[in-house]
Protein backbone atom coordinates (compact mmCIF):
# COMPACT_ATOMS: atom_id res chain seq x y z
CA UNK A 1 0.00 0.00 0.00
CA UNK A 2 1.19 3.55 -0.53
CA UNK A 3 2.88 5.33 2.35
CA UNK A 4 1.48 8.85 2.91
CA UNK A 5 3.00 11.73 4.85
CA UNK A 6 0.76 12.53 7.86
CA UNK A 7 -1.29 15.64 7.38
CA UNK A 8 -0.72 15.77 3.61
CA UNK A 9 -3.31 13.48 1.94
CA UNK A 10 -2.34 12.14 -1.43
CA UNK A 11 1.40 12.71 -1.15
CA UNK A 12 3.24 9.38 -1.66
CA UNK A 13 6.58 8.60 -0.05
CA UNK A 14 8.55 6.00 -2.08
CA UNK A 15 6.70 3.20 -3.94
CA UNK A 16 4.10 0.57 -3.09
CA UNK A 17 5.18 -1.14 0.14
CA UNK A 18 4.38 -4.69 -1.14
CA UNK A 19 6.66 -4.23 -4.17
CA UNK A 20 9.30 -2.78 -1.93
CA UNK A 21 9.24 -5.93 0.35
CA UNK A 22 9.40 -8.27 -2.62
CA UNK A 23 12.34 -6.40 -4.08
CA UNK A 24 14.47 -6.60 -0.96
CA UNK A 25 12.97 -9.67 0.79
CA UNK A 26 14.75 -8.86 4.00
CA UNK A 27 13.22 -7.82 7.28
CA UNK A 28 16.24 -5.69 8.03
CA UNK A 29 15.59 -3.73 4.91
CA UNK A 30 12.00 -3.25 5.98
CA UNK A 31 13.16 -1.88 9.31
CA UNK A 32 15.65 0.40 7.61
CA UNK A 33 13.00 1.63 5.21
CA UNK A 34 10.57 2.27 8.02
CA UNK A 35 13.20 4.23 9.93
CA UNK A 36 13.81 6.28 6.80
CA UNK A 37 10.12 7.09 6.49
CA UNK A 38 9.93 8.03 10.18
CA UNK A 39 13.01 10.19 9.76
CA UNK A 40 11.32 12.06 6.91
CA UNK A 41 8.19 12.57 8.99
CA UNK A 42 10.26 13.68 11.96
CA UNK A 43 12.22 16.08 9.78
CA UNK A 44 9.02 17.64 8.51
CA UNK A 45 7.76 18.08 12.05
CA UNK A 46 11.05 19.64 13.09
CA UNK A 47 10.83 22.09 10.14
CA UNK A 48 7.30 22.96 11.19
CA UNK A 49 8.58 23.58 14.75
CA UNK A 50 11.38 25.82 13.46
CA UNK A 51 9.11 27.78 11.07
CA UNK A 52 7.29 29.79 13.79
CA UNK A 53 10.69 30.91 15.11
CA UNK A 54 11.71 32.24 11.67
CA UNK A 55 8.26 33.82 11.24
CA UNK A 56 8.71 35.53 14.60
CA UNK A 57 11.98 37.01 13.38
CA UNK A 58 10.29 38.22 10.20
CA UNK A 59 7.35 39.82 11.96
CA UNK A 60 9.76 41.46 14.44
CA UNK A 61 11.68 43.15 11.61
CA UNK A 62 8.46 44.17 9.85
CA UNK A 63 7.08 45.63 13.07
CA UNK A 64 10.29 47.63 13.47
CA UNK A 65 9.87 48.90 9.90
CA UNK A 66 6.24 49.97 10.30
CA UNK A 67 7.04 51.61 13.65
CA UNK A 68 9.63 53.73 11.86
CA UNK A 69 7.16 54.48 9.06
CA UNK A 70 4.56 55.65 11.57
CA UNK A 71 7.04 58.06 13.11
CA UNK A 72 8.51 59.35 9.86
CA UNK A 73 7.07 62.60 8.55
CA UNK A 74 6.80 62.42 4.74
CA UNK A 75 9.08 64.93 3.06
CA UNK A 76 7.93 67.57 0.61
CA UNK A 77 8.79 66.75 -2.98
CA UNK A 78 10.27 70.22 -3.56
CA UNK A 79 12.84 72.28 -1.71
CA UNK A 80 11.15 75.59 -0.98
CA UNK A 81 13.02 78.78 -1.61
CA UNK A 82 12.47 80.36 1.76
CA UNK A 83 10.83 79.68 5.05
CA UNK A 84 10.11 76.39 6.78
CA UNK A 85 7.12 74.49 5.50
CA UNK A 86 4.56 72.87 7.74
CA UNK A 87 4.90 69.10 8.14
CA UNK A 88 2.89 67.16 5.57
CA UNK A 89 1.30 65.08 8.29
CA UNK A 90 -0.13 68.27 9.79
CA UNK A 91 -1.43 69.94 6.62
CA UNK A 92 -2.20 66.99 4.34
CA UNK A 93 -5.55 67.43 2.60
CA UNK A 94 -7.21 64.16 1.55
CA UNK A 95 -6.80 63.85 -2.19
CA UNK A 96 -9.37 62.61 -4.68
CA UNK A 97 -9.00 60.63 -7.87
CA UNK A 98 -11.02 59.65 -10.91
CA UNK A 99 -10.60 56.60 -13.11
CA UNK A 100 -8.36 57.40 -16.03
CA UNK A 101 -10.23 55.42 -18.68
CA UNK A 102 -13.67 56.99 -18.45
CA UNK A 103 -15.20 60.48 -18.53
CA UNK A 104 -13.89 62.66 -15.75
CA UNK A 105 -16.60 64.14 -13.57
CA UNK A 106 -17.41 64.76 -9.92
CA UNK A 107 -19.76 61.77 -9.77
CA UNK A 108 -16.88 59.39 -10.38
CA UNK A 109 -14.44 61.00 -7.96
CA UNK A 110 -13.49 59.13 -4.80
CA UNK A 111 -10.92 59.37 -2.01
CA UNK A 112 -7.41 58.43 -3.07
CA UNK A 113 -7.09 56.45 0.17
CA UNK A 114 -9.54 53.94 -1.31
CA UNK A 115 -6.71 52.92 -3.65
CA UNK A 116 -4.98 51.48 -0.60
CA UNK A 117 -7.67 48.80 -0.46
CA UNK A 118 -8.06 46.30 -3.27
CA UNK A 119 -6.08 43.92 -5.42
CA UNK A 120 -5.42 45.82 -8.65
CA UNK A 121 -2.04 47.17 -9.63
CA UNK A 122 -2.37 50.94 -9.98
CA UNK A 123 -1.12 53.82 -12.12
CA UNK A 124 -1.57 57.23 -10.45
CA UNK A 125 -1.20 60.19 -12.84
CA UNK A 126 -0.99 63.90 -12.06
CA UNK A 127 0.80 67.02 -13.34
CA UNK A 128 3.78 68.60 -11.61
CA UNK A 129 3.02 69.78 -8.09
CA UNK A 130 -0.29 67.90 -7.90
CA UNK A 131 0.75 65.87 -4.85
CA UNK A 132 1.83 62.46 -6.19
CA UNK A 133 4.91 62.14 -3.99
CA UNK A 134 2.95 63.59 -1.09
CA UNK A 135 0.39 60.81 -1.52
CA UNK A 136 3.14 58.17 -1.59
CA UNK A 137 4.45 59.36 1.78
CA UNK A 138 0.92 59.56 3.15
CA UNK A 139 0.10 56.04 1.89
CA UNK A 140 3.17 54.47 3.50
CA UNK A 141 2.34 56.13 6.80
CA UNK A 142 -1.36 55.20 6.69
CA UNK A 143 -0.60 51.55 5.95
CA UNK A 144 1.92 51.49 8.79
CA UNK A 145 -0.61 52.97 11.20
CA UNK A 146 -3.12 50.24 10.36
CA UNK A 147 -0.74 47.28 10.35
CA UNK A 148 -1.36 44.58 12.96
CA UNK A 149 0.51 41.58 11.54
CA UNK A 150 -2.49 39.33 12.10
CA UNK A 151 -4.58 37.38 9.58
CA UNK A 152 -7.67 39.14 8.35
CA UNK A 153 -11.07 37.53 8.37
CA UNK A 154 -12.16 34.95 5.83
CA UNK A 155 -12.37 36.57 2.39
CA UNK A 156 -10.59 39.73 3.54
CA UNK A 157 -7.86 41.36 1.48
CA UNK A 158 -4.25 40.71 2.52
CA UNK A 159 -2.82 43.18 4.99
CA UNK A 160 -0.35 45.47 3.25
CA UNK A 161 2.84 47.26 4.24
CA UNK A 162 4.03 50.11 2.02
CA UNK A 163 7.46 50.21 0.40
CA UNK A 164 8.32 53.43 -1.45
CA UNK A 165 11.07 53.37 -4.05
CA UNK A 166 12.03 56.03 -6.63
CA UNK A 167 11.50 54.76 -10.15
CA UNK A 168 15.05 55.81 -11.02
CA UNK A 169 16.36 53.05 -8.70
CA UNK A 170 14.93 50.46 -11.11
CA UNK A 171 17.31 51.56 -13.85
CA UNK A 172 19.65 48.56 -14.35
CA UNK A 173 18.14 46.83 -11.30
CA UNK A 174 15.36 44.32 -10.85
CA UNK A 175 12.46 45.30 -8.61
CA UNK A 176 13.66 43.11 -5.68
CA UNK A 177 17.18 44.51 -6.06
CA UNK A 178 15.86 48.08 -6.00
CA UNK A 179 13.79 47.36 -2.88
CA UNK A 180 16.75 45.68 -1.18
CA UNK A 181 18.91 48.71 -1.97
CA UNK A 182 16.26 51.18 -0.79
CA UNK A 183 15.73 49.35 2.51
CA UNK A 184 19.17 47.86 3.19
CA UNK A 185 19.78 50.27 6.06
CA UNK A 186 16.77 49.04 8.04
CA UNK A 187 17.44 47.84 11.58
CA UNK A 188 16.81 44.97 11.71
CA UNK A 189 17.03 44.33 7.97
CA UNK A 190 13.73 43.47 6.28
CA UNK A 191 13.55 40.75 3.64
CA UNK A 192 11.37 42.45 1.03
CA UNK A 193 11.37 39.32 -1.12
CA UNK A 194 9.11 37.56 1.40
CA UNK A 195 5.59 38.64 2.48
CA UNK A 196 5.54 40.93 5.54
CA UNK A 197 3.28 38.45 7.35
CA UNK A 198 1.79 35.00 6.74
CA UNK A 199 -1.12 36.36 4.71
CA UNK A 200 0.20 39.85 3.97
CA UNK A 201 1.88 41.53 1.01
CA UNK A 202 3.86 44.64 0.14
CA UNK A 203 2.29 47.62 -1.60
CA UNK A 204 5.28 48.79 -3.64
CA UNK A 205 4.93 52.48 -4.52
CA UNK A 206 7.22 53.21 -7.47
CA UNK A 207 7.36 56.99 -7.45
CA UNK A 208 8.18 59.28 -10.37
CA UNK A 209 8.25 57.08 -13.46
CA UNK A 210 8.46 60.28 -15.53
CA UNK A 211 11.78 61.17 -13.85
CA UNK A 212 13.45 58.52 -15.99
CA UNK A 213 13.96 60.98 -18.80
CA UNK A 214 15.60 58.76 -21.42
CA UNK A 215 12.75 57.12 -23.41
CA UNK A 216 14.65 53.87 -24.02
CA UNK A 217 15.61 53.49 -20.37
CA UNK A 218 12.08 54.31 -19.25
CA UNK A 219 10.72 51.74 -21.71
CA UNK A 220 12.91 49.02 -20.16
CA UNK A 221 11.79 49.92 -16.64
CA UNK A 222 8.13 49.96 -17.67
CA UNK A 223 8.59 46.62 -19.38
CA UNK A 224 9.96 45.13 -16.16
CA UNK A 225 7.05 46.57 -14.15
CA UNK A 226 4.55 45.12 -16.63
CA UNK A 227 6.19 41.72 -16.24
CA UNK A 228 5.92 41.86 -12.47
CA UNK A 229 2.28 42.94 -12.71
CA UNK A 230 1.53 39.98 -14.99
CA UNK A 231 2.98 37.49 -12.49
CA UNK A 232 1.35 36.09 -9.35
CA UNK A 233 4.36 34.36 -7.77
CA UNK A 234 5.51 37.28 -5.66
CA UNK A 235 4.31 39.22 -2.60
CA UNK A 236 3.92 42.62 -4.36
CA UNK A 237 1.04 44.85 -5.39
CA UNK A 238 2.34 47.76 -7.45
CA UNK A 239 1.36 51.41 -7.57
CA UNK A 240 3.21 53.65 -10.04
CA UNK A 241 3.08 57.45 -9.85
CA UNK A 242 3.94 59.66 -12.79
CA UNK A 243 3.28 62.85 -14.63
CA UNK A 244 1.31 62.18 -17.82
CA UNK A 245 3.13 59.72 -20.04
CA UNK A 246 3.26 59.41 -23.80
CA UNK A 247 0.12 57.79 -25.22
CA UNK A 248 1.85 54.55 -26.22
CA UNK A 249 3.42 54.14 -22.77
CA UNK A 250 0.14 54.73 -20.94
CA UNK A 251 -1.71 52.34 -23.26
CA UNK A 252 0.80 49.55 -22.65
CA UNK A 253 0.54 49.97 -18.88
CA UNK A 254 -3.27 49.88 -18.83
CA UNK A 255 -3.18 46.17 -19.68
CA UNK A 256 -2.03 45.44 -16.13
CA UNK A 257 -2.53 48.68 -14.20
CA UNK A 258 -5.78 50.45 -13.30
CA UNK A 259 -5.16 54.10 -14.21
CA UNK A 260 -6.36 56.94 -11.96
CA UNK A 261 -5.85 60.70 -12.10
CA UNK A 262 -5.38 63.05 -9.15
CA UNK A 263 -7.92 65.88 -9.12
CA UNK A 264 -6.89 69.50 -8.47
CA UNK A 265 -7.81 71.32 -5.29
CA UNK A 266 -11.34 72.69 -5.12
CA UNK A 267 -12.66 75.47 -2.84
CA UNK A 268 -13.39 73.02 0.00
CA UNK A 269 -9.87 71.64 -0.27
CA UNK A 270 -8.46 75.16 -0.12
CA UNK A 271 -10.47 75.80 3.04
CA UNK A 272 -9.20 72.61 4.64
CA UNK A 273 -5.63 73.43 3.68
CA UNK A 274 -5.89 76.96 5.11
CA UNK A 275 -7.33 75.73 8.39
CA UNK A 276 -4.67 73.07 8.86
CA UNK A 277 -1.84 75.33 7.71
CA UNK A 278 -2.55 78.15 10.19
CA UNK A 279 -3.52 75.86 13.07
CA UNK A 280 -0.09 74.26 12.66
CA UNK A 281 1.82 77.52 12.19
CA UNK A 282 0.20 79.83 14.73
CA UNK A 283 0.22 78.83 18.43
CA UNK A 284 -2.73 81.05 19.37
CA UNK A 285 -5.92 79.31 18.09
CA UNK A 286 -7.89 82.57 17.81
CA UNK A 287 -5.16 84.26 15.81
CA UNK A 288 -4.80 81.13 13.67
CA UNK A 289 -8.48 81.31 12.79
CA UNK A 290 -8.21 85.02 11.97
CA UNK A 291 -5.21 84.42 9.72
CA UNK A 292 -7.01 81.53 8.04
CA UNK A 293 -10.02 83.72 7.27
CA UNK A 294 -7.88 86.61 6.03
CA UNK A 295 -5.91 84.27 3.80
CA UNK A 296 -9.09 82.85 2.28
CA UNK A 297 -10.50 86.33 1.69
CA UNK A 298 -7.28 87.40 -0.01
CA UNK A 299 -7.30 84.30 -2.22
CA UNK A 300 -10.87 85.10 -3.24
CA UNK A 301 -9.97 88.74 -3.92
CA UNK A 302 -6.94 88.04 -6.08
CA UNK A 303 -7.61 86.32 -9.39
CA UNK A 304 -5.06 83.54 -9.79
CA UNK A 305 -6.68 81.97 -12.87
CA UNK A 306 -7.36 78.72 -11.10
CA UNK A 307 -3.67 78.07 -10.43
CA UNK A 308 -4.35 77.49 -6.75
CA UNK A 309 -5.95 74.20 -7.73
CA UNK A 310 -2.38 72.92 -7.61
CA UNK A 311 -1.27 71.92 -4.05
CA UNK A 312 2.28 73.16 -4.62
CA UNK A 313 1.04 76.57 -5.70
CA UNK A 314 -1.30 76.73 -2.72
CA UNK A 315 1.70 76.07 -0.46
CA UNK A 316 3.68 78.78 -2.21
CA UNK A 317 0.73 81.17 -1.82
CA UNK A 318 0.59 80.48 1.92
CA UNK A 319 4.34 81.07 2.27
CA UNK A 320 4.03 84.30 0.30
CA UNK A 321 1.13 85.48 2.47
CA UNK A 322 3.07 84.70 5.66
CA UNK A 323 6.08 86.62 4.42
CA UNK A 324 3.92 89.71 3.96
CA UNK A 325 0.79 89.07 6.06
CA UNK A 326 -2.40 90.35 4.54
CA UNK A 327 -1.06 90.55 1.00
CA UNK A 328 -0.95 88.17 -1.92
CA UNK A 329 0.52 88.71 -5.36
CA UNK A 330 -1.86 90.61 -7.66
CA UNK A 331 -1.86 87.70 -10.06
CA UNK A 332 -0.14 84.43 -10.80
CA UNK A 333 3.20 85.97 -11.82
CA UNK A 334 4.75 86.05 -8.34
CA UNK A 335 3.64 82.51 -7.59
CA UNK A 336 5.02 81.34 -10.91
CA UNK A 337 8.26 83.19 -10.13
CA UNK A 338 8.72 80.58 -7.42
CA UNK A 339 6.94 77.63 -9.04
CA UNK A 340 8.82 77.58 -12.36
CA UNK A 341 12.35 77.37 -10.85
CA UNK A 342 11.20 74.39 -8.75
CA UNK A 343 10.10 72.57 -11.87
CA UNK A 344 13.08 73.51 -14.01
CA UNK A 345 15.36 72.16 -11.30
CA UNK A 346 13.39 68.89 -11.24
CA UNK A 347 14.42 68.30 -14.86
CA UNK A 348 18.14 68.42 -14.07
CA UNK A 349 18.70 64.71 -14.80
CA UNK A 350 17.46 65.08 -18.38
CA UNK A 351 19.68 68.12 -18.88
CA UNK A 352 22.65 66.14 -17.58
CA UNK A 353 21.90 63.31 -20.03
CA UNK A 354 21.72 65.72 -22.97
CA UNK A 355 24.92 67.47 -21.83
CA UNK A 356 26.73 64.13 -21.51
CA UNK A 357 25.69 63.15 -25.04
CA UNK A 358 26.93 66.49 -26.35
CA UNK A 359 30.22 66.23 -24.48
CA UNK A 360 30.98 63.00 -26.30
CA UNK A 361 31.09 65.01 -29.54
CA UNK A 362 34.43 66.62 -28.83
CA UNK A 363 35.34 70.17 -27.90
CA UNK A 364 32.38 71.71 -29.75
CA UNK A 365 29.98 69.42 -27.93
CA UNK A 366 31.56 70.22 -24.57
CA UNK A 367 31.13 73.91 -25.24
CA UNK A 368 27.46 73.44 -26.17
CA UNK A 369 26.89 71.27 -23.07
CA UNK A 370 28.18 74.06 -20.81
CA UNK A 371 25.99 76.57 -22.65
CA UNK A 372 22.91 74.35 -22.35
CA UNK A 373 23.32 73.94 -18.61
CA UNK A 374 22.84 77.71 -18.21
CA UNK A 375 20.03 78.10 -20.76
CA UNK A 376 17.27 75.67 -19.80
CA UNK A 377 14.87 78.49 -18.94
CA UNK A 378 15.51 79.92 -22.41
CA UNK A 379 14.69 76.56 -24.01
CA UNK A 380 11.43 76.47 -22.04
CA UNK A 381 10.62 80.06 -23.03
CA UNK A 382 11.19 79.29 -26.71
CA UNK A 383 9.00 76.19 -26.50
CA UNK A 384 6.20 78.15 -24.81
CA UNK A 385 6.37 80.95 -27.38
CA UNK A 386 6.25 78.41 -30.21
CA UNK A 387 3.22 76.71 -28.71
CA UNK A 388 1.40 80.02 -28.29
CA UNK A 389 2.29 81.05 -31.83
CA UNK A 390 1.43 77.95 -33.86
CA UNK A 391 1.28 74.95 -31.53
CA UNK A 392 4.84 73.81 -32.30
CA UNK A 393 6.68 73.73 -28.99
CA UNK A 394 9.52 71.28 -29.69
CA UNK A 395 10.38 72.64 -33.18
CA UNK A 396 10.55 76.19 -31.77
CA UNK A 397 12.84 75.08 -28.93
CA UNK A 398 15.08 73.14 -31.32
CA UNK A 399 15.33 76.15 -33.64
CA UNK A 400 16.19 78.39 -30.69
CA UNK A 401 19.02 76.14 -29.53
CA UNK A 402 20.40 75.81 -33.06
CA UNK A 403 20.31 79.60 -33.44
CA UNK A 404 21.82 80.69 -30.12
CA UNK A 405 24.14 77.85 -29.07
CA UNK A 406 27.87 78.28 -29.82
CA UNK A 407 27.52 75.39 -32.28
CA UNK A 408 24.17 74.09 -33.53
CA UNK A 409 23.50 71.01 -31.36
CA UNK A 410 21.26 69.61 -34.08
CA UNK A 411 24.41 69.21 -36.17
CA UNK A 412 26.12 67.28 -33.37
CA UNK A 413 23.31 64.91 -32.36
CA UNK A 414 20.89 63.40 -34.84
CA UNK A 415 18.39 62.75 -32.06
CA UNK A 416 18.54 66.34 -30.77
CA UNK A 417 14.78 67.03 -31.23
CA UNK A 418 13.99 63.96 -29.13
CA UNK A 419 16.42 65.04 -26.42
CA UNK A 420 14.91 68.55 -26.35
CA UNK A 421 11.44 67.02 -26.01
CA UNK A 422 12.66 64.79 -23.17
CA UNK A 423 14.26 67.60 -21.18
CA UNK A 424 11.21 69.85 -21.61
CA UNK A 425 8.91 67.08 -20.37
CA UNK A 426 11.29 66.35 -17.49
CA UNK A 427 10.72 69.84 -16.07
CA UNK A 428 7.01 69.16 -15.63
CA UNK A 429 6.21 72.49 -17.28
CA UNK A 430 5.05 70.59 -20.36
CA UNK A 431 2.92 67.52 -21.00
CA UNK A 432 3.17 65.02 -23.88
CA UNK A 433 0.90 65.62 -26.86
CA UNK A 434 1.59 63.10 -29.60
CA UNK A 435 5.03 63.73 -31.06
CA UNK A 436 5.02 67.26 -29.63
CA UNK A 437 4.25 68.68 -26.19
CA UNK A 438 1.97 71.26 -24.63
CA UNK A 439 2.40 73.49 -21.57
CA UNK A 440 1.02 72.59 -18.18
CA UNK A 441 -1.50 75.46 -18.50
CA UNK A 442 -1.87 78.42 -20.85
CA UNK A 443 -0.89 80.72 -17.99
CA UNK A 444 2.42 78.85 -17.60
CA UNK A 445 3.07 79.24 -21.35
CA UNK A 446 2.32 82.98 -21.22
CA UNK A 447 4.54 83.40 -18.17
CA UNK A 448 7.45 81.69 -19.91
CA UNK A 449 6.97 83.50 -23.23
CA UNK A 450 6.95 86.81 -21.35
CA UNK A 451 10.48 86.25 -20.04
CA UNK A 452 12.47 87.80 -22.93
CA UNK A 453 10.10 90.78 -23.15
CA UNK A 454 10.37 91.40 -19.40
CA UNK A 455 14.17 91.26 -19.47
CA UNK A 456 14.74 93.36 -22.59
CA UNK A 457 11.62 95.55 -22.24
CA UNK A 458 11.06 96.87 -25.74
CA UNK A 459 8.06 99.00 -24.80
CA UNK A 460 6.80 99.19 -28.37
CA UNK A 461 6.75 95.38 -28.49
CA UNK A 462 4.92 95.29 -25.19
CA UNK A 463 2.27 97.70 -26.48
CA UNK A 464 1.77 95.44 -29.48
CA UNK A 465 1.26 92.43 -27.22
CA UNK A 466 -1.31 94.30 -25.13
CA UNK A 467 -3.24 95.44 -28.22
CA UNK A 468 -3.82 91.86 -29.39
CA UNK A 469 -6.28 89.89 -27.22
CA UNK A 470 -4.52 86.64 -28.15
CA UNK A 471 -1.18 87.88 -26.73
CA UNK A 472 -2.51 90.09 -23.95
CA UNK A 473 -1.80 87.46 -21.30
CA UNK A 474 1.84 87.34 -22.32
CA UNK A 475 2.01 91.13 -22.15
CA UNK A 476 0.47 91.18 -18.68
CA UNK A 477 3.06 88.67 -17.44
CA UNK A 478 5.85 90.71 -19.06
CA UNK A 479 4.71 93.82 -17.20
CA UNK A 480 4.49 91.93 -13.90
CA UNK A 481 7.93 90.34 -14.39
CA UNK A 482 9.70 93.47 -15.65
CA UNK A 483 10.62 94.59 -12.14
CA UNK A 484 10.41 98.25 -13.06
CA UNK A 485 8.04 101.17 -12.46
CA UNK A 486 4.86 100.51 -14.41
CA UNK A 487 3.34 103.98 -14.27
CA UNK A 488 4.74 105.23 -17.57
CA UNK A 489 3.88 102.00 -19.38
CA UNK A 490 0.31 102.10 -18.12
CA UNK A 491 -0.01 105.77 -19.06
CA UNK A 492 1.16 104.94 -22.59
CA UNK A 493 -1.33 102.07 -22.71
CA UNK A 494 -4.26 104.23 -21.54
CA UNK A 495 -3.44 106.80 -24.22
CA UNK A 496 -3.21 104.25 -27.03
CA UNK A 497 -5.67 102.54 -29.35
CA UNK A 498 -9.05 101.24 -28.28
CA UNK A 499 -7.73 97.70 -27.79
CA UNK A 500 -4.87 99.04 -25.69
CA UNK A 501 -7.31 101.00 -23.50
CA UNK A 502 -9.30 97.80 -22.97
CA UNK A 503 -6.08 96.02 -22.06
CA UNK A 504 -5.35 98.72 -19.49
CA UNK A 505 -8.78 98.12 -18.01
CA UNK A 506 -8.05 94.42 -17.71
CA UNK A 507 -4.83 95.23 -15.86
CA UNK A 508 -6.78 97.32 -13.36
CA UNK A 509 -9.07 94.35 -12.81
CA UNK A 510 -6.08 92.05 -12.35
CA UNK A 511 -4.86 94.23 -9.49
CA UNK A 512 -1.61 95.39 -11.10
CA UNK A 513 -0.09 97.91 -8.65
CA UNK A 514 -0.64 101.50 -9.77
CA UNK A 515 -1.29 104.91 -8.31
CA UNK A 516 -4.80 106.26 -7.88
CA UNK A 517 -4.04 108.88 -10.53
CA UNK A 518 -3.10 106.28 -13.15
CA UNK A 519 -6.08 104.12 -12.22
CA UNK A 520 -8.45 107.08 -12.68
CA UNK A 521 -6.76 107.93 -15.98
CA UNK A 522 -7.52 104.39 -17.20
CA UNK A 523 -11.13 104.62 -15.98
CA UNK A 524 -11.54 107.93 -17.81
CA UNK A 525 -10.11 106.41 -20.99
CA UNK A 526 -12.58 103.52 -20.72
CA UNK A 527 -15.50 105.95 -20.22
CA UNK A 528 -14.40 108.03 -23.20
CA UNK A 529 -14.11 104.92 -25.38
CA UNK A 530 -17.54 103.72 -24.31
CA UNK A 531 -19.10 107.13 -24.92
CA UNK A 532 -17.58 107.24 -28.43
CA UNK A 533 -19.91 104.40 -29.26
CA UNK A 534 -17.71 102.39 -31.61
CA UNK A 535 -19.77 99.27 -32.10
CA UNK A 536 -16.75 96.96 -32.13
CA UNK A 537 -15.48 98.23 -28.78
CA UNK A 538 -18.36 99.79 -26.84
CA UNK A 539 -19.86 96.48 -25.71
CA UNK A 540 -16.59 95.10 -24.38
CA UNK A 541 -15.77 98.46 -22.82
CA UNK A 542 -19.06 98.45 -20.90
CA UNK A 543 -18.39 94.88 -19.81
CA UNK A 544 -14.96 95.81 -18.43
CA UNK A 545 -16.37 98.85 -16.62
CA UNK A 546 -19.17 96.73 -15.16
CA UNK A 547 -16.73 94.17 -13.79
CA UNK A 548 -14.49 96.87 -12.34
CA UNK A 549 -17.42 98.67 -10.73
CA UNK A 550 -18.17 95.63 -8.58
CA UNK A 551 -15.37 96.89 -6.33
CA UNK A 552 -16.43 99.73 -3.97
CA UNK A 553 -13.20 101.65 -4.62
CA UNK A 554 -13.87 101.68 -8.37
CA UNK A 555 -17.47 102.80 -7.86
CA UNK A 556 -16.29 105.68 -5.71
CA UNK A 557 -13.74 106.61 -8.37
CA UNK A 558 -16.40 106.68 -11.14
CA UNK A 559 -18.71 108.84 -9.00
CA UNK A 560 -15.74 111.13 -8.34
CA UNK A 561 -14.99 111.49 -12.07
CA UNK A 562 -18.64 112.33 -12.76
CA UNK A 563 -18.51 115.23 -10.26
CA UNK A 564 -14.97 116.52 -10.93
CA UNK A 565 -14.83 119.49 -13.36
CA UNK A 566 -11.17 118.86 -14.05
CA UNK A 567 -12.13 115.98 -16.32
CA UNK A 568 -13.19 116.76 -19.90
CA UNK A 569 -16.93 117.20 -20.43
CA UNK A 570 -17.17 114.06 -22.58
CA UNK A 571 -15.65 111.96 -19.80
CA UNK A 572 -17.91 113.47 -17.11
CA UNK A 573 -20.97 112.91 -19.30
CA UNK A 574 -20.01 109.28 -19.79
CA UNK A 575 -19.42 108.85 -16.05
CA UNK A 576 -22.84 110.37 -15.22
CA UNK A 577 -24.52 108.09 -17.74
CA UNK A 578 -22.71 105.10 -16.33
CA UNK A 579 -23.56 105.84 -12.70
CA UNK A 580 -27.20 106.20 -13.69
CA UNK A 581 -27.30 102.41 -14.10
CA UNK A 582 -29.73 101.25 -11.36
CA UNK A 583 -27.29 98.77 -9.85
CA UNK A 584 -24.68 101.51 -9.45
CA UNK A 585 -27.16 103.98 -8.00
CA UNK A 586 -28.17 101.42 -5.41
CA UNK A 587 -24.54 100.81 -4.47
CA UNK A 588 -23.39 104.42 -4.50
CA UNK A 589 -20.64 105.27 -2.03
CA UNK A 590 -21.58 106.00 1.57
Amino acid sequence: MPVRLPGEPGRLIGVDLFEWVERFDNIVSIVVGTVAVLAMVGGSAAWQRRRPHRAAETIHSVRALVAAQRDTVPAHAYQFLDGSVAALSAIYVPQRVVPGTGPIGPVQAFDADDLLRGDAHLLLVGPAGSGKTTFVGHAVRELARGFSGTVRGRGGAPEEVGLAVPATMLVDRSLPEALAEAYRFGVPAVSTGQPPSRHGRWLVLVDGVDRISDPNTRSRVLGQLREWAARVDHPYRLMLTTRPLAAEEATALRTYFAEHHLLPFEPDDLSTFAERWFRDRVPDPERADRDRDRFRVDLARVELDGLTGNPLLVTLAALSWERRPGTLPPGPAELLDRFVPHLIESGAAAVDEAAAALSRRGAAGTEVAAWLDERIEGVCEAAAAGWLRDGGAVPAAVDWTNTYAPVAPGGLLRDWPGRVRALLLATGLFLPRGADIEPLTRAVAEYLAAGPVAREWPESRWLELMADPSTRGTGAFALARAGRATESALTRLAGGTGLQVLAAGHLVGAGIPMSVEVRDMILAALLRLWQAGEASLAGECLSVLGELAKAPAIRRAVFGIAADPRWPRQVRRAANTFVAVPSLRQSSPD
